[in-house]
């Protein structure tokens, strides 16, 4: 009777107490890696649902500061473990590839299963524009500290850092109280709200807070499992650093996200899929990268926004292939298989080179 009342999510934290044994009887590092990164999959289910129901309750006014806590917590929680365990290019690597698989594998799932659904999908100017404009202020934050660094000074480096994720923060915030203060004329977060409002689960905001305190500790016990297993993976199987970082790492933290996203698509809410790859690629550039760097400086860690020149590349043209793709207000499965392309492409390069 019990487990007849269990969902899928459900069933799959059984695998929580299975990473945990692996660990204990040192299984080969590719299965423990395996186990946990599935085992991330429904706590940030859970803690996403949590956050819900939690944002419905206390309304708009705060729920932009709610989500942007929990909003890419799984991310976040694996970058700053990975961080103080020194993976710092690691981790580097899998900020751009967030924004990538955002834009390319997000969006490129979502065009692609719900053109073949629908045939033509109609774009919302109000959600093309900001998302273009969300894309576009990603790509600079990455990009305009990485062209005017000069690396010699590994102090004024950080200090450089530190000033830069400051100003981040600041951009981030202010916008959230922009969104709060006009949300009623906002279509993003009119859109993103009526998300929320429909899927949310019928809890209690007591039920809500237990179960956002629970599946943030599970996020961070297995987190430090899959992190410490990362090392040993790359060597054991030979899998560039470079490949873990841009494509496994954002794809294990951003699973939730993405069956909502493709959820959308398939009902025909081919916005909401929009305004999500935008939001959350807003998010990675002007919230999670600037904690990143703070919080690396209380580890003792040298972590920087100054990335190299081919991933800044490998961004731009993503933004690019995105742009392409939404500017006139309309696509279909083609564009979208385009994206999706252009991500595999992207993910065999990390791969082989």
């Amino acid at each position: 009777m019990l487990f007849s009342k269990l969902g899928f999510w459900h069933y799959l934290l059984f695998l929580i107490p299975i990473t945990a044994i692996s660990q204990h009887f040192h299984l080969p590092s590719v299965i423990i890696f395996l186990f946990a990164s599935v085992s991330l999959v429904p706590l940030a289910h859970f803690l996403g649902e949590a956050t819900e129901v939690i944002s419905e309750k206390v309304g708009s006014h705060f729920s932009g500061i709610i989500n942007a806590t929990f909003g890419n917590a799984a991310e976040l929680v694996i970058a700053i473990i990975a961080i103080r365990n020194g993976l710092v290019e690691i981790v580097k690597y899998s900020l751009i590839g967030s924004i990538i698989g955002n834009i390319l594998l997000i969006l490129g799932l979502s065009l692609f299963t719900g053109g073949v659904k629908y045939g033509e999908l109609k774009l919302s100017p109000n959600i093309t524009g900001p998302t273009i404009i969300h894309l576009s202020m990603a790509a600079m934050c990455f990009g305009v500290p990485s062209i005017f660094v000069n690396e010699g000074n590994l102090s004024a480096l950080n200090q450089y850092s530190i000033s830069i994720a400051i100003v981040l923060l600041i951009v981030y915030f202010v916008g959230l109280f922009y969104t709060m203060t006009t949300s009623k004329n906002t279509e993003v977060s009119q859109i993103i709200n009526e998300a929320i409002e429909a899927t949310a689960p019928k809890w209690n905001i007591a039920k809500s807070f237990f179960i956002l305190i629970l599946a943030t500790g599970g996020l961070i016990y297995i987190s430090e499992i899959l992190v410490h297993q990362i090392e040993p993976l790359i060597a054991s199987t030979h899998i560039p650093a470079t490949f873990v970082g841009l494509i496994i790492l954002p794809l294990v933290g951003n699973v939730p996200e993405h069956s909502i996203a493709i959820r959308g698509a398939l009902k025909n809410k081919i916005n909401l899929s929009l305004a999500i790859a935008g939001e959350s690629s807003t998010q990675i550039a002007l919230f999670v990268s600037p904690v990143c760097v703070l919080i690396a400086g209380l580890f003792g860690q040298n972590f920087n926004l100054i990335f190299n020149k081919i991933e800044l590349i490998t961004l731009a043209m993503s933004i690019s292939g995105a742009w392409l793709v939404i500017h006139d207000n309309k696509s279909n499965w083609w564009e979208g298989f385009l994206l999706l392309s252009f991500y595999f492409i992207i993910s065999i390069a990390a791969y082989f080179l």
